[in-house]
């Protein structure tokens, strides 16, 4: 339909310039005189580039879009330039050169006029400033031009598929895991920063170097000189993480949270796994390795806040399964609410919940009140904005 609209305001402007012809065409042979006449030959320069305009062929360009990336993180700069090349140099006053941005991206920049005349070769770049997390594609360069009295005007689309994909941006964080008790009975520290377990598997000879509360002194005061304990290598804790796709103004800063938590936690040896649920259910298993964090933020690169039910729908069902009994579990969410409270409070205080706020926003006092809520039931609660913590509790 749009194209028929189209074609029907070319023609009828083709009309207007045949009617304006015969219109000062018939004024100089009915009047005469040198006014009329020189009225004629002045309009005539006009109509004539106006009809060769008409005739020339726009689609004969041909369009080219290069980027600097096609894989970048959220908030990076990207540099685009689009080159149309032609052979017959036809003067074009002017064109108005347009990519045709995908959803979610805007830039006036993209939108450009320029001056080519017998050129046969433009080219036009510009610059997209912090570029928004998703997949997005670009599908066409619109041209447009005319003649400068605006009798005949053309429009061009050239096809161009190309793919931008934006993972979210995320930063290694000293990020500190729930306390929770060993298998053995012992209290361990975060598996991130811990290296060996707190039992001791033998006794050997003091050597220098070695830490002073290492020293078995019972052991020692037997033999009378000193003794130090060795210790098993403790098990690796892993790290099991769910992400609250529920709407919420702060679900960018939830997504940034929940790779910088999984880059950081992998990149200290320890395994991790993700729970996604929204219209779809993404379910990554726990493991570690290089090749499954890339797998989990390409997901993350395009995952969206469409989920129907809070997270508390899902906390019991994901963070109960046998294969995540034994990790440590992590809520991140851009609200706290009374169900998320009681589902953490269920889960024993074996629960970290983190709030994502965006970088300048107060937590309102509902949210306050939430947190110590949280506090009193023993459930660790971790502010983030930024990337960085900015509260404990």
């Amino acid at each position: 339909m749009n194209k028929k609209l189209q074609w029907f305001g070319y023609g009828w402007k083709l009309i207007v310039l045949t009617l304006l012809t015969a219109a000062v065409f018939s004024y100089a042979m009915f009047q005469g005189g040198f006014v009329s006449w020189f009225l004629f030959y002045s309009f005539l320069p006009f109509v004539v580039y106006a009809g060769l305009l008409a005739l020339y062929p726009l689609r004969s360009f041909q369009a080219s879009r290069q980027m600097a990336k096609t894989q970048l993180h959220a908030g990076d700069r990207l540099h685009v330039s689009l080159t149309l090349t032609r052979k017959l140099p036809f003067p074009l006053m002017y064109m108005v050169v347009e990519d045709c941005l995908a959803e979610g991206i805007e830039s006036a920049a993209a939108k450009r006029l320029v001056f080519p005349w017998f050129k046969r070769r433009m080219t036009m770049s510009y610059e997209l400033a912090r570029v928004p997390r998703g997949e997005h594609h670009f599908h066409a360069v619109r041209v447009r031009t005319g003649d400068i009295l605006g009798l005949v005007e053309k429009t061009a689309f050239y096809e161009l598929e190309d793919t931008l994909f934006v993972y979210p941006s995320f930063q290694r964080i000293p990020y500190q895991v729930n306390e929770r008790h060993q298998e053995d009975g012992v209290s361990g520290s975060s598996p991130i920063h811990q290296r060996h377990s707190s039992v001791a598997a033998s006794v050997r000879n003091y050597q220098p170097g070695d830490r002073f509360a290492a020293l078995d002194w019972k052991t020692s005061a037997r033999r009378s000189q000193l003794m130090t304990k060795e210790f098993e290598p403790s098990r690796s804790k892993n790290l099991f993480l769910l992400m609250d796709r529920f709407s919420c103004e702060a679900f960018e800063e939830v997504v940034s949270v929940t790779a910088s938590i999984l880059h950081s936690v992998l990149k200290n040896g320890a395994g991790t796994g993700l729970a996604s649920i929204g219209k779809e259910k993404t379910v990554f298993p726990i493991q570690e390795g290089e090749q499954h964090f890339k797998r989990m933020l390409r997901h993350l690169a395009v995952a969206h806040c469409d989920a129907a039910d809070p997270v508390s729908h899902y906390v019991r069902e994901e963070l109960g399964k046998p294969s995540v009994r034994q990790a440590d579990k992590v809520i991140v969410t851009g609200q706290i609410t009374e169900d998320l409270l009681n589902m953490a409070a269920a889960e024993g205080g074996r629960v970290t919940v983190i709030l994502a706020k965006e970088k300048d926003a107060e937590l309102s006092q509902a949210e306050n009140v939430m947190i110590e809520r949280m506090l009193k039931r023993q459930i660790r609660v971790q502010v983030m904005r930024d990337g960085r913590v900015s509260r404990v509790v």
